[in-house]
């Protein structure tokens, strides 16, 4: 529940973050690293293709 509380007082301040749809889960069987280029990726090809992101 405090997730949620932290979540939504971020977003009604306009604040960016990785939420939990993006984020991988916490578990020992899960690398953060492995998940990170994909993330950046992304971010960067949706910016290349709408300019006025920047």
């Amino acid at each position: 529940m405090r997730v949620n509380q932290t979540q939504h007082l971020l977003q009604d301040n306009g604040i960016k973050f990785w939420g939990n749809n993006i984020w991988p889960g916490n578990s020992p069987d899960l690398n953060a690293a492995d998940h990170i280029g994909t993330i950046i990726k992304d971010e960067v090809e949706k910016r290349m293709l709408n300019p006025s992101i920047l």
